[in-house]
């Protein structure tokens, strides 16, 4: 007996039952057709049985928005809607022409790396004079005493060691035979001065700002590469100092190439700079592509800007970026804000306590110095002559004087008055106002 297999089984009825269906079909006719009874059903089981999930609802209907018309609609549309890229502008070009040889070198990287490194590296460097980054700026635009006092330093650490003296007039020659050796590791192009027995120094006088600037920045980098500042590095990095204090890192930025950095010193100052980063396609025809002819090849361009430079220009910056329509930037404002200008307020507040005490030194310095006689007191059509006698002064030396005028014009007129101090001057003016002032009889002594 052949076993049916179970899917066949449950698929064909039972014989009984076919030929039942057969008699019957029988005496209605040749062409009835035989009714299967349904397929028995059988109980879920676990690993089969599935819920029922009604279907979902069908998508509402979409509307079509109307279209704008072509005009001022339109044009408003396009400004409430940001674009991806939206950049404040923080910095407009001065309308003083003064101020534009000043701005231009504010606009070069050069700059903030060459304040970057002066502040990093100052122990090393062995600059005993302070300077902010306005009087750099100021030297490098006129060369002037602050630009010999850092140039110098730099020079004597850097070799090849030079039998010339080193001096306010010839560390220019320095600079051109030290250059020689090292330009083409730090720079690139051709060597923008060289020696010419002495005839160098009125050429470099003479060049523009920013080459002035990339010498300088050039001599910074020679100096990085001495054996003392890696070894400086490699000892703070071992002591538990961090990379971004040699290295600097950005405070702000988004994805599309835009990058705010911050840099402080306490004798520099503060500066906020922006650098934007643009990248364009060009078609390249030299080079093809499978399949598509001709490709684009991307020219990158960088824009550096100097943001802010004092206090107020910081607090200008910040509430133009809070207010700003890009997320990033409003982040930046709000950092600004938050961390960094109220340490520059109490910076800034302070250093307007010192400049108005320097002031009123400057004032009691004056007020002093005309109560010592070397300048007058009162106005005087005609001046005449000093002179340093014991003899009988003149009748008229006295009309229109006080009584304390007369006393000390007297007095002034004999040598040994100027060889008093000023500690026991004040006193001894003191003693003569009293005097003056209580004692007629002695004055018309003095007088006669």
């Amino acid at each position: 007996r052949r076993r049916v297999p179970a899917a066949m089984a449950a698929a064909t009825p039972p014989r009984g039952r076919q030929q039942r269906r057969g008699e019957e079909g029988e005496g209605e006719g040749e062409d009835a057709v035989v009714e299967l009874t349904p397929r028995r059903t059988r109980l879920p089981r676990a690993c089969n049985s599935r819920p029922k999930v009604p279907p979902p609802p069908p998508p509402p209907p979409r509307q079509e928005r109307a279209r704008p018309p072509a005009g001022a609609a339109a044009g408003e549309e396009e400004e409430t809607t940001p674009k991806c890229r939206v950049v404040t502008p923080l910095v407009a070009e001065p309308e003083a022409p003064a101020e534009l040889p000043r701005w231009r070198l504010r606009g070069m990287w050069e700059l903030a790396s060459v304040i970057n490194f002066l502040h990093v590296f100052r122990p090393l460097l062995n600059i005993t004079v302070e300077f902010t980054a306005e009087e750099l700026e100021e030297a490098i635009l006129s060369p002037n005493n602050t630009l010999d006092d850092v140039h110098m330093p730099l020079l004597k650490s850097i070799p090849p060691v030079t039998r010339m003296a080193m001096g306010r007039g010839t560390w220019i020659t320095v600079l051109c035979r030290k250059l020689k050796y090292w330009w083409n590791w730090v720079a690139e192009g051709d060597l923008p001065i060289v020696a010419s027995h002495g005839a160098e120094i009125e050429m470099y006088k003479a060049l523009e700002p920013a080459t002035r600037l990339v010498i300088l920045k050039a001599i910074c980098d020679i100096r990085v590469e001495q054996e003392d500042i890696r070894n400086f590095i490699d000892s703070s990095l071992k002591r538990g100092y961090e990379l971004p204090v040699f290295r600097k890192e950005r405070i702000g930025g988004d994805s599309y190439g835009i990058s705010y950095w911050y840099d402080e010193d306490p004798v520099l100052g503060h500066r906020l700079y922006r650098e934007i980063r643009q990248v364009e396609y060009v078609k390249d025809p030299t080079k093809k592509a499978k399949g598509k002819g001709i490709s684009n090849a991307p020219v990158v361009s960088y824009q550096w800007e100097t943001v802010a430079c004092n206090f107020i220009e910081f607090e200008l910056a910040a509430e133009k970026l809070f207010s700003s329509r890009n997320r990033t930037e409003v982040s930046l404002g709000k950092k600004l804000k938050n961390n960094y200008l109220p340490e520059m307020e109490k910076i800034h507040k302070k250093k307007e306590r010192l400049l108005k005490k320097q002031q009123r030194e400057a004032l009691l310095l004056d007020n002093r110095l005309t109560v010592n006689g070397f300048t007058s007191v009162r106005s005087r059509r005609e001046r005449k002559r000093v002179t340093y006698t014991f003899g009988k002064l003149e009748p008229d030396a006295f009309e229109g004087k006080t009584d304390i005028g007369r006393i000390l014009d007297h007095i002034c007129s004999v040598p040994w008055f100027f060889c008093l101090e000023r500690q026991y001057y004040t006193s001894f003016t003191c003693f003569i106002e009293i005097i003056a002032l209580n004692s007629s009889f002695w004055f018309s002594g003095i007088t006669q």
